[in-house]
């Protein structure tokens, strides 16, 4: 790895910055995450004329756009100040005089002498060049050992086919309009990111209860070794679905709630049900809708309506109570997972019979078993099909390790 040194002014980076030839990535590492507080300690550095930490960027070859692997936080701070988005304190200690009558400034409302020194300001920027595979990421684990990084800000450090098929995924579900206000979480700390590598990898070992560590995925990423191209285009479609559900729960002003967990379960739901069926996304789409529409209003109101109306009201009821709880409680766990993607494929089977045959033969006995328990009370309690369901899934899995 080879790194070139400059000392580029604000001017310069800024302008760069603007024209897009220094790429902050605002999904890359921990996302923006300063507070407009600290965005003004940084300012207030500058105008003192006292040193800022380096920055390291990565040199696309290809495209010769410089990215940015640290340093991604004070240069975001550093172009929304000169973008008008707050303005100077000139307040913070040790008071200065000459800072403190810039005290509520905009970039563009201080005095030109200022705005002069403030863009001749020099930052010292390492470009990296001519690396090899893991070492851009290396270093910049290393350089924020001290932060506490999560392991998916590590994983995206490791630039490589890998982190293009998750961020495109990431990108992807933005473009339709996924994001924090429909999903009820944000990509904050990359939660994004580590849902879709996860995801994928449960794809590719065709389990709901894969067994992987955070080691061995960070691994994954720092040797590249990207996903096949059929598993990211599988969830893209079921992206696509969630979509057309967005739209129609958009359009009836209905309202759901989504967190991580349920996410990961609706899309690996899709992805089965499309690998075995790519002309049902119509179908899936009505069927979320219907379904966290119903969840919706029985979590608010105890009321069971729609998809969820049944003779047997006293068992759905506890059925959704156990999903509503394994939605915010022990998330991940194989238990959990298991539990909640069996209730959604029995509701599923519920809105269609015909769609049994979608499922794996365990899986569709128990099934069966349970969609008749929605009707005649003298069948089987609905909770014990469950739990013993997962617990036979469960102990399948202990078997073949």
């Amino acid at each position: 790895m080879k790194i070139n040194t400059t000392d580029p002014d604000l001017r310069t980076i800024f302008s760069r910055i603007h024209e897009g030839s220094l790429d902050l990535q605002p999904d890359f590492q921990r996302a923006e995450v300063w507070q407009l507080p600290k965005k003004k300690l940084l300012i207030d550095t500058i105008l003192r004329g006292w040193q800022v930490p380096p920055v390291h960027v990565i040199l696309n070859e290809d495209s010769y756009i410089q990215e940015v692997l640290d340093g991604q936080q004070r240069l975001s701070a550093i172009r929304d100040f000169m973008y008008n988005k707050f303005k100077v304190n000139g307040l913070i200690e040790p008071i200065d005089d000459d800072i403190k009558e810039l005290d509520g400034l905009t970039f563009e409302k201080l005095p030109q002498r200022i705005k002069n020194r403030f863009e001749r300001y020099a930052i010292r920027v390492f470009e990296i060049v001519e690396y090899n595979q893991g070492e851009p990421g290396e270093l910049f684990n290393r350089l924020n050992e001290s932060l506490k990084l999560t392991s998916a800000e590590k994983r995206n450090a490791y630039v490589g086919d890998l982190r293009n098929q998750i961020k495109s995924l990431v990108d992807y579900m933005s473009d339709y309009g996924l994001d924090k206000h429909f999903l009820g979480f944000s990509n904050q700390r990359m939660a994004y990111h580590d849902l879709f590598i996860k995801l994928c990898y449960m794809l590719e070992k065709d389990s709901l209860i894969a067994s992987y560590t955070e080691k061995q995925l960070n691994d994954r990423a720092r040797e590249d070794e990207p996903f096949d191209s059929s598993i990211i285009n599988l969830v893209k479609k079921s992206i696509f679905v969630l979509s057309e559900a967005k739209k129609n729960i958009d359009v009836e002003e209905c309202k759901v709630h989504i967190t991580k967990a349920t996410l990961t379960s609706w899309l690996y739901f899709f992805a089965t049900i499309l690998k075995s069926n790519n002309n049902i996304g119509n179908k899936l789409s009505d069927f979320f809708y219907r379904f966290e529409s119903g969840r919706y209003i029985f979590r608010e109101d105890g009321v069971l309506d729609g998809l969820f109306f049944c003779e047997n009201k006293d068992e759905v009821k506890e059925l959704l109570e156990e999903f509503n709880f394994r939605a915010v409680s022990r998330v991940m766990t194989g238990t959990s997972l298991l539990i909640r993607d069996f209730i959604i494929s029995l509701f599923f089977l519920k809105n269609d019979p015909s769609k049994a045959n979608l499922f794996d033969t365990m899986k569709k006995t128990n099934l069966e078993t349970a969609h008749r328990a929605l009707y005649e009370k003298n069948e089987q309690n609905l909770i014990s099909v469950v739990n013993n369901y997962a617990d036979a899934v469960l102990a399948g899995a202990s078997t073949c390790q």
